[in-house]
């Protein structure tokens, strides 16, 4: 997927289909966050663009703008918006899209005009850090075309700040092209916080090669970050090839069963598909007829001879598989429960089949 050079460009299908998590998401995000007590929400987006495309589409920051209208009425606390965008033109136009929509006075924008997503983000993060502000949710949309430009420190320090997250376009398309060229170096030690990428260099085989990169930029969010919940997606396009992985990083489980609920129920089209790639070994594939029987074998791997409660099932299915904690009680629970493979110790008059908080279930 090459960088455009023009101002404003086509909107491409899975660019529809990456906005419309988005968009789903940030409901979610505003409407708990905006009644949860904060005096503050944060959004950032690193690369904003025009802020609309060539038939009148919206553009990430219109959405997330928009979707915050949306809540206004119910989000007591002030939002700050940071839209980065390097290229002048390109942010004269988010400019003109903005000042054209109303806005309370409690929604704060700063565009950050010819700066890099480094240093707009850098700077935004030292004002922060001066004015010793308590700790605000911040939500970190960063999307570039290739690898230059996200340090990977930068992602590190926001995702250090209590109640941040984010949502990354890692370009592998992109990436492995120019992953050999020797003027790059530099460049992806700071995208991937380390040299490390450099022993995937000479993997020949593409799938290897694919899973190098990927595993390692998973590995630096869980461990170099300290990141407890991350997980990836995958964007394949019609021709089953790889354009990139959304990275998501949240230290919040209600954080991840949102972001799980905004990605199955995107519907896929002929000219994408998005699955979950955070195990190399299970790839689920999002739609609207999921494999439970992928689902199954992981509980029971899982939990096999021993005895948990229903809790500690549902946050295994969210935190350690790509399913949603509404996919394994009636499709997975059920039918093992009458295969004989699993003993539910229920309260008195409770119904057969069901798994209400406090169940107790051992595993056969």
């Amino acid at each position: 997927m090459a960088a455009p050079k023009t101002t404003i460009w086509d909107l491409e299908p899975h660019s529809r289909a990456k906005h419309e998590i988005l968009r789903r998401y940030m409901q979610a995000w505003m409407a708990i966050l905006g009644q949860a007590g904060y005096p503050e929400l944060i959004y950032i987006d690193g690369f904003a663009g025009p802020g609309r495309y060539s038939k009148g589409e919206d553009g990430s920051p219109v959405i997330a703008f928009k979707v915050a209208l949306e809540h206004q009425a119910r989000i007591k606390s002030k939002i700050t918006f940071l839209f980065v965008e390097e290229r002048k033109d390109r942010a004269d136009v988010l400019e003109e899209v903005l000042d054209e929509i109303d806005r309370p006075s409690r929604f704060v924008v700063n565009l950050d005009k010819g700066a890099t997503f480094e240093q707009a983000v850098g700077s935004f993060l030292d004002n922060y850090d001066a004015r010793g502000w308590r700790p605000h949710p911040i939500f970190a949309f960063i999307d570039p075309f290739g690898w230059t430009g996200v340090p990977f420190e930068l992602v590190k320090r926001i995702l250090s700040l209590p109640s941040s997250e984010a949502l990354v376009t890692f370009m592998y398309e992109e990436i492995n092209r120019f992953i050999s060229h020797p003027q790059q170096e530099e460049n992806f030690n700071a995208f991937f916080g380390t040299a490390e990428w450099r022993g995937g260099v000479g993997l020949a085989d593409p799938t290897q090669r694919n899973r190098y990169f990927h595993d390692l930029y998973m590995r630096q969010l869980r461990q170099a970050a300290g990141v407890p919940y991350v997980r990836s997606f995958q964007m394949r396009n019609d021709k089953d090839v790889t354009d990139y992985y959304l990275f998501y990083a949240t230290q919040s489980l209600l954080g991840l069963k949102k972001m799980k609920e905004s990605m199955w129920t995107v519907d896929p089209s002929g000219e994408f598909r998005f699955s979950d790639a955070t195990d190399p070994r299970q790839l689920v594939l999002f739609g609207r007829e999921p494999d439970f029987s992928i689902l199954r074998q992981q509980i029971t791997n899982r939990f096999r001879g021993k005895e948990t409660p229903v809790e500690a099932v549902e946050e295994f299915v969210l935190a350690g598989t790509a399913f949603r904690e509404t996919h394994y009680k009636r499709q997975v629970l059920t039918p093992m429960e009458k295969d004989g493979q699993i003993v539910v110790h229920r309260s008195p008059g409770q119904r057969r089949f069901t798994y209400p908080p406090g169940t107790v279930i051992r595993f056969l």
